[in-house]
């Protein structure tokens, strides 16, 4: 039972860091290299990482949806791939409406590698290449050099809230057990060595003790 308790508290763990890691806003500092717009396919497989159809997407009757994307470049020269698709009112609750702005501005930004433009592109996801998966951008902002690394506080203020929402949530729990599973248990522990005390007794009547 011990073991099994360990592998749920450890299992809940990684999904928790997993729904943060894809959910919360992450900075990257790049180069825009292209803006363009892809028939791209949306599947069952795939379709959680995309925006839903009620938000302005136009998707064919095969599955294929006109999505706008963002090649940049990493200061080390990895690549990077954004999506640009507005989010809408339920989830993710960025509330993204302005993808036509953010795609004219990326256009905008765009430089060679002879005079970079760094920019800092806040997104959220992951990218995944084998279901063609890729973060959406939310926000494009430009910056002085390759090594400006703007404090990513959306993200930081979430956590604190988490953070005190669990501690707020593990002191509740600690004055539940103090004051209501405590002395329940010591009832229950009390009524049970009384159940004992009677049994007992009644088997040395039975025994002629």
């Amino acid at each position: 039972m011990r073991n099994l308790q360990i592998f749920l508290g450890v299992l809940l763990g990684v999904a928790v860091f997993a729904f943060l890691d894809y959910a919360l806003p992450s900075r990257e500092t790049v180069r825009i290299t292209n803006t363009y717009n892809r028939l791209t396919p949306v599947t069952a497989r795939n379709a959680i990482f995309f925006a839903s159809e009620d938000t302005g997407t136009v998707q064919h009757s095969s599955g294929q949806r006109d999505v706008r994307y963002i090649d940049t470049v990493r200061p080390n020269g990895r690549v990077r791939v954004y999506r640009n698709e507005d989010t809408g009112w339920v989830w993710p609750p960025y509330f993204k409406y302005d993808s036509s702005n953010l795609h004219a501005r990326a256009t905008d930004l765009q430089s060679s590698s002879g005079a970079p433009q760094w920019v800092s592109v806040t997104s959220y996801g992951w990218r995944i290449p084998w279901l063609t998966a890729y973060p959406n951008a939310v926000s494009i902002n430009p910056v002085v050099t390759a090594d400006e690394r703007p404090l990513n506080w959306p993200a930081l203020a979430v956590l604190v809230a988490l953070g005190l929402f669990l501690a707020l949530l593990w002191r509740l729990w600690n004055r539940f057990q103090r004051r209501t599973l405590g002395p329940l248990a010591e009832r229950v522990d009390a009524r049970g060595d009384a159940v004992r005390g009677r049994a007992r007794g009644w088997w040395d009547r039975m025994r002629g003790r």
